[in-house]
């Protein structure tokens, strides 16, 4: 590797190495832990399906994406999309992802762009 790819590789692994949590009082007061942002494959994946009209389905990817146990597990699966999308509260839902955005483009911004 090229030392601009090195010096690169380094940012993003220091910058996905801090780990934040947010507690969401309407889930027992669970902890959700969660990277500051994604990788690209990740976005990708949020914003093909804001690019194909489905927002409510990026908002729950997000969620499922960036979501972690304490241990860093993942906290969802893929499989829980449905359920998320079907019988959880979107303005909860809504929230959490925003709260992990804070400091990071949302899927919004990156479409204007």
């Amino acid at each position: 590797m090229s030392k601009i790819i090195d010096s690169a590789t380094v940012h993003f692994t220091e910058r996905m190495s801090n780990i934040r949590s947010l507690v969401v009082p309407e889930w027992d007061s669970t902890e959700i832990f969660f990277r500051p942002s994604m990788n690209f494959k990740d976005q990708g994946i949020v914003l093909k399906l804001h690019g194909d009209g489905l927002p409510a389905e990026a908002i729950v990817m997000t969620l499922i994406l960036k979501s972690l146990n304490k241990d860093g597990s993942k906290m969802f699966v893929r499989a829980d999309k449905t359920e998320l999308l079907l019988r959880v509260d979107p303005e909860v839902v809504s929230r959490i992802v925003s709260d992990m955005s804070d400091d990071e483009p949302t899927v919004e911004d990156a479409i204007k762009n």
